[in-house]
């Protein structure tokens, strides 16, 4: 202690070089903790300088948990060399500040939680208002069941009229923030007004710049986003040419938004990159849309078909990313483990659930991927159970049962329904229907929530929705519940093709044209299901897209070859789709039935059948299993009725 303590006075009487963290660690260890208090907030402020919001976060907490011991704060309070009073409130923000910088905003929420906690009854107003104004804030930048809206509310009516106008603008724009999120427009518009006003009179150009971000959000949801764009753009000028990096990334980052919501998304990634590489450049690669942005990178990637990008943007190695981080790129990843088939990935959709409670959009993304590749295996039970899990989770978290995303989820789990219809008993297909039915009712009510909303839904949600209903008809038809028409089932696929199309989705479009290229060959449509077909294998195998191969395969064509057949008796053998059809015979399928579940009519059944018999010697169909069964030649098809998504 004596000889930490030594080294204290001499940092302190700078008779030697060091930094104010080896000041803090040798007054600690001296158990000068009034020393130590002070000298980690000037270390924390050294970091902080230097781009090190972690190491700040840490120096700003421990001189937190310092200041709450009674004796050192009176020591801290009056010190003898007479400097200035420690502001514990100034200190918790500045910590939370840091934490969020360094991406660690769950952490950063609890402590300003827990500081609005301890604070005395009797505190200032003032210091109450800057406590909300920290949690509201902070709260605003994840998914948290914190009521950020009715937090701003107390501190606006608790402002005293002689707050300082800094503060007076930084929650004005807080406030007018939580009323945009919760839709309330036109309150949002005039706080955010009037936020700006003040700041630009003030010189607070970094809290003017986020209330003409928040302005322009609120115009692009009123219907005008050319108006909303050249706000965004002006905002990130103006940002960028005083040095207010934190509303410059807000801004680049709204500004993708917008061309992504627009469904201009080979515009959106190049911005979404540029906001990335700024927070590169700024050292917050973690903070507040600088994650984020690297996270729509690869998504957007994903979806022009960039995916070699996308695995860059994803990929974590060698880097220590904070906590929240790691969950979501993990997430964001599996979408691309599932358009590749990468079944082992599975491991990662268990180790990311217990963030589904945390953040809703974890929830989701861990969902779509995990619905595709349990689809993938043939456990549609597994996916079924992955889809209501999510659902109820993100419900939670948001507090809201009704919301647009589940369109996607029930989409892909109605896919995959629709792909185990014809294997399933004439139970198990009613079943099969019924679920689709409940699927398509929450569909229709998160689409009809979104339509009716200040900001319709966009080309992303349109494009989910058709593929849902497209999905939906074929479910339908494949289980002969409700049948749909030949002309309703192809002008389904024919739409969520199209819809695909408009927003640019690569993988999504081949997909759907696979499935309405099978729709094609089964209403006697050869040419345009090859067509169809063979554009979607180009875009696969540019992929590598295992699954949507597998799909292809039992379409024909060049590349789309199936298995081997086996040798068959009596100097016979069977092709692959005969061996698809005697498969569905030994189930007791009608001709009707298995055309169905292959998309071929049932003319083309009798044939294969006819085929069969003769190939194997068998005077029926019974005669013709029984063979097949005693030379071992039954095995489970392959095709269009296997659940591949």
């Amino acid at each position: 202690m004596r000889l930490h303590a030594a080294y204290a006075r001499a940092l302190r009487a700078h008779g030697a070089a060091g930094t104010a963290a080896e000041l803090a660690r040798h007054a600690r260890a001296a158990h000068d903790l009034v020393t130590a208090a002070r000298a980690s907030i000037r270390a924390g402020e050294e970091a902080m300088t230097v781009g090190g919001p972690d190491e700040a976060a840490r120096h700003y907490e421990l001189a937190l948990e310092l200041v709450s011991d009674p004796d050192v704060a009176a020591g801290v309070d009056d010190d003898a060399a007479g400097r200035e009073r420690i502001d514990r409130v100034d200190l918790a923000t500045r910590a939370c500040a840091a934490a969020v910088s360094a991406g660690h905003v769950f952490r950063a929420l609890a402590l300003a939680q827990d500081q609005l906690r301890v604070l005395p009854a009797d505190a200032p107003d003032v210091d109450r208002v800057r406590l909300l104004l920290t949690v509201a804030s902070t709260a605003l930048l994840i998914d948290s069941r914190v009521d950020v809206l009715a937090l701003t509310t107390d501190a606006v009516g608790r402002l005293p009229a002689d707050a300082p106008d800094a503060l007076r603008a930084q929650l004005l724009n807080i406030h007018a923030r939580a009323n945009a999120d919760r839709a309330r427009d036109d309150d949002a518009g005039r706080w955010a007004g009037e936020a700006q006003v003040l700041a630009r009179r003030i010189g607070r150009l970094d809290i003017a710049v986020d209330a003409t971000t928040t302005l322009a959000r609120i115009d692009e949801r009123a219907g005008d986003p050319q108006k909303s764009e050249v706000a965004l753009t002006a905002a990130v000028g103006e940002a960028r040419s005083s040095g207010e990096i934190s509303a410059e990334l807000r801004s680049l980052f709204n500004l993708a938004g917008l061309h992504y919501e627009l469904g201009r998304v080979p515009q959106a990634l190049g911005i979404y990159q540029q906001t990335w590489n700024r927070a590169l450049e700024a050292r917050v690669p973690w903070g507040p849309y600088g994650m984020e942005a690297r996270w729509m990178t690869g998504t957007a990637a994903y979806i022009v078909g960039d995916w070699d990008l996308a695995a860059d943007a994803f990929d974590l190695t060698g880097e220590s990313p904070p906590e929240l981080a790691e969950a979501l790129l993990h997430a964001a990843g599996l979408e691309l483990a599932a358009g590749r088939g990468r079944v082992d990935q599975l491991e990662v959709v268990s180790n990311l659930r217990s963030w589904w409670l945390r953040d809703g959009l974890i929830g989701i993304l861990t969902g779509v991927a995990a619905i595709d590749l349990l689809g993938h295996q043939g456990g549609v039970a597994a996916a079924s159970a992955i889809h209501a899990d999510v659902l109820t989770s993100v419900s939670t978290v948001w507090q809201n049962p009704v919301w647009a995303a589940r369109i996607r989820l029930d989409a892909l789990l109605m896919g995959h329904l629709a792909a185990t219809a014809p294997h399933a008993s004439s139970e198990e297909r009613v079943n099969l229907a019924g679920q689709g039915e409940a699927l398509v009712a929450g569909t229709e009510a998160a689409a009809d929530k979104a339509e009716r909303r200040p900001r319709r839904m966009g080309p992303e949600g349109r494009a989910w929705l058709a593929r849902g209903r497209a999905e939906h008809a074929r479910l339908r038809w494949l289980s002969g519940v409700d049948a749909v028409s030949q002309e309703q089932l192809i002008d389904a696929w024919q739409h969520a093709v199209s819809e695909f199309e408009v927003f640019g989705h690569v993988y999504e479009i081949a997909r759907s044209r696979a499935r309405l290229a099978a729709v094609l060959r089964a209403t006697g449509h050869p040419a345009e299901a090859s067509a169809e077909a063979s554009a979607a294998r180009a875009v696969a195998n540019r992929l590598g897209a295992e699954p949507l191969l597998s799909e292809l395969r039992v379409l024909g064509g060049r590349g789309g070859a199936g298995r081997q057949p086996q040798a068959a008796s009596r100097g016979a053998s069977l092709t692959a789709r005969e061996e698809e059809v005697l498969a569905l015979v030994a189930e007791g399928r009608s001709n009707g039935e298995i055309a169905r579940g292959l998309f071929i009519s049932a003319k083309t059944v009798s044939v294969h059948v006819s085929n069969i018999m003769a190939k194997l010697g068998a005077g029926s169909r019974t005669e013709a299993v029984a063979v097949a069964r005693r030379e071992g030649r039954l095995t489970e098809p392959t095709g269009v009725s296997h659940p591949r998504g």
